[in-house]
């Protein structure tokens, strides 16, 4: 049985300690803080803006654990997890290791659009009220799509080269700014108590 290594390659740190780093991770944070403030607003209305607000309040949520992992870097973890695992079963090889990371990129791709389109339909009356959001959260969706795929190194064998992977920064904070100032919008339409 082959031993585990020694040196895993996550270790519980911050990950992104650069200026830049930081500012991805503020963008997630404003986001969701405008999230929850939109969530909190939708609170006070009719039941259909109530329902809504479950919605700000994923949102905010699912914004806050992207700022957390940006700076923790959980999916090595789980990556390093899933090799160590491999090894000690003695089935890790480096073929089959390759085959199963395209596997796994596809299968995630393929379950990151089934929840996009779920989520498209399920609450569709939401996202056509706040089209902002919906650009905001698509926007995200691909940001994680393309790092699962650049994780698994799908990108390499397929010939393209990612020497700066900053780029993808750049959707972080435009998919958080987005969302930030649709949040800001609906949570500052409820003045005096009215809905949009």
């Amino acid at each position: 049985m082959t031993s585990w290594p020694a040196n895993p390659g996550w270790q519980p740190r911050l990950d992104n300690p650069g200026f830049l780093g930081w500012s991805v991770v503020a963008a997630y944070l404003i986001a969701a803080a405008f999230c929850a403030r939109a969530a909190l607003a939708r609170r006070k209305l009719g039941p259909q803006e109530r329902r809504f607000s479950v919605i700000w309040w994923l949102l905010a949520l699912g914004l806050l654990f992207l700022g957390v992992n940006k700076q923790l870097n959980l999916q090595t973890l789980l990556i390093d997890l899933g090799r160590q695992a491999a090894l000690a079963g003695g089935w890790y090889e480096r073929e089959k290791a390759r085959r199963a990371q395209l596997i796994f990129s596809a299968a995630f791709t393929l379950a990151g659009l089934l929840a996009a389109c779920f989520l498209l339909a399920r609450f569709r009356q939401f996202f056509a009220r706040n089209p902002g959001a919906l650009a905001g959260v698509v926007v995200l969706l691909l940001f994680v799509l393309i790092r699962a795929a650049s994780i698994n190194h799908v990108f390499e064998r397929a010939g393209i080269r990612q020497d700066d992977k900053k780029w993808t920064w750049v959707l972080e904070i435009g998919g958080s700014a987005v969302l930030a100032l649709a949040a800001a919008k609906a949570g500052s339409e409820t003045n005096g108590g009215r809905s949009e």
